[in-house]
C-alpha cells in the first residue's frame, strides 16, 4: 500500500505536461502582443498632422498665398545635389525685389519626424542655395515661401509647392498650388 500511496502523489504544477500544453500558447500570445504594441507605438505613421486644427484655420491664408504667387507669375526649378547635400533654386516671376532668403520646407509624406526646414540664401538675382542636413530618399513634398519673422506671427506673402521622388530624379519644378 505504501507503493500505491507514493505513486498517487502528484508532481508540482510546473512539472505537469498538461499545464504547459495549455499555458504555452497563451503565454506566447501575450509576449507577441507586447512586442507588436511596442513596435506600433515607436514606429507609428504620422498620417494626420498634429496641428490639424491650426492647419485648417490657416487654409484661407494658403489660398491667398497661392493666388498671390499666380498673380506674380512665380515659378521655380529646384535641384538637389547628392554629392555635397546642397539644394539650389532658380526663381522667376514679376517680383519688384527678390527676397534675401527663402524658406524651403521638406515634408515627408509619412514620418513627420523627418520634416526639414531649410533657409535658402540668395547668391544672385533669383538664384538661391542652401544645405540639406541628411541625404534624402524616396518621395517628399516641397514648399517655398519668403522668410518671415521668427515668431511666425505674419504669414508669408506667397508660396510655391512641388513634389519630388528621389528615386526618379533630383530636380522638380515648383509652382503655385491648384485650388
Amino acid at each position: 500500500m505504501s507503493q500505491k500511496a507514493n505513486s498517487s502523489k502528484s508532481a508540482p504544477w510546473f512539472r505537469e505536461p498538461w499545464f504547459w500544453m495549455v499555458m504555452s500558447p497563451l503565454i506566447l500570445v501575450v509576449i507577441v502582443s507586447f512586442v507588436l504594441v511596442s513596435i506600433a507605438v515607436r514606429h507609428g505613421d504620422d498620417v494626420v498632422s498634429d496641428t490639424y486644427y491650426k492647419d485648417s484655420r490657416l487654409y484661407h491664408y494658403s489660398a491667398e498665398q497661392d493666388q498671390r504667387a499666380k498673380d506674380l507669375n512665380l515659378a521655380g526649378m529646384i535641384l538637389f545635389s547628392p554629392q555635397d547635400q546642397s539644394v539650389s533654386l532658380d526663381l522667376r516671376g514679376e517680383l519688384s525685389t527678390y527676397p534675401a532668403s527663402l524658406v524651403l520646407i521638406l515634408s515627408h509624406p509619412v514620418e513627420a519626424d523627418l520634416d526639414e526646414r531649410i533657409v535658402l540664401e540668395e547668391i544672385s538675382t533669383g538664384r538661391y542655395r542652401g544645405q540639406v542636413a541628411a541625404p534624402l530618399q524616396h518621395r517628399w513634398y516641397l514648399q517655398v515661401t519668403p522668410e518671415v519673422d521668427a515668431e511666425g506671427a505674419q504669414a508669408p506673402e506667397w508660396r510655391l509647392k512641388g513634389e519630388i521622388n528621389f528615386n526618379i530624379g533630383n530636380g522638380v519644378p515648383l509652382k503655385p498650388a491648384e485650388q
